[in-house]
């Protein structure tokens, strides 16, 4: 699993998780491999911290990030977490086991 950003309501915008310090290093690699894909390729809402909330609705912001974020990192799937001041996190699958 790795992270591919955050919503914020509060902050009206979505916030890549290699922007965000409070998060764990090691879970921030897919997250920086798309940051890099965007300096690449001139693709700022990629290469900026953030990106803002231009059509007011949040959960479509973060999904489509996060949906750029899992084709750029060959990821599975993803799973989007809701926060307590109405913003999401939103995760990416790398591999999927079955539980026992």
């Amino acid at each position: 699993m790795q992270i591919a950003g955050s919503t914020s309501a509060k902050a009206s915008n979505w916030l890549w998780a290699w922007a965000n310090s409070n998060l764990p290093g090691e879970l921030l690699a897919d997250a920086k491999l798309v940051r890099s894909f965007g300096q690449e390729h001139s693709i700022d809402e990629l290469a900026q911290s953030y990106a803002i909330d231009l059509n007011n609705d949040l959960e479509v912001l973060g999904w489509k990030m996060t949906a750029v974020a899992v084709r750029i990192c060959n990821g599975l799937g993803a799973y989007r977490s809701p926060r307590g001041e109405g913003g999401a996190l939103y995760l990416i699958f790398k591999s999927v086991n079955w539980a026992s």
